[in-house]
């Protein structure tokens, strides 16, 4: 009877782990696909998000008076430089207080010059200059 007993529980444990053994595979299964469903999500969301700052990029330059060629030609005359005399020149159209500016940034020698320019008018609205 001991013996009975025994088979039975060792039989109902067996069981009771192969069932456990083939719900865990199926959480397992309904995890991964979760995860994938929120990787893709995220994806479009990256994409949506990449979609609205070149938008606004395209907004932005529509919106200045004036070219980047424009802003780094008036921060060049305001620097006594000519283009041969410079490198590193960066150009990016920024929002500053609402008003739309063009940070120009270059380098002459060894002087870093840093100039925030009116997008709309080309006037110098601050000049900064620094010895690397």
């Amino acid at each position: 009877m001991k013996k009975t007993l025994s088979l039975i529980f060792c039989l109902i444990f067996v069981l009771s782990l192969t069932a456990c053994g083939g719900t865990m595979d199926g959480v397992k299964n309904d995890a991964e696909s979760m995860g994938e469903s929120i990787v893709s999500g995220t994806e479009s969301v990256v994409d949506d998000a990449t979609s609205a700052i070149k938008d606004d990029d395209k907004k932005m330059n529509f919106m200045a008076g004036i070219t980047a060629k424009e802003a780094k030609e008036a921060a060049l005359r305001h620097a006594k430089l000519n283009e041969s005399q410079v490198s590193d020149v960066d150009v990016d159209l920024d929002r500053d207080n609402g008003k739309l500016i063009y940070e120009v940034d270059f380098n002459s020698g060894n002087t870093e010059y840093d100039y925030d320019i009116d997008a709309e008018t080309g006037a110098v609205i601050s000049a900064d200059r620094s010895k690397d």
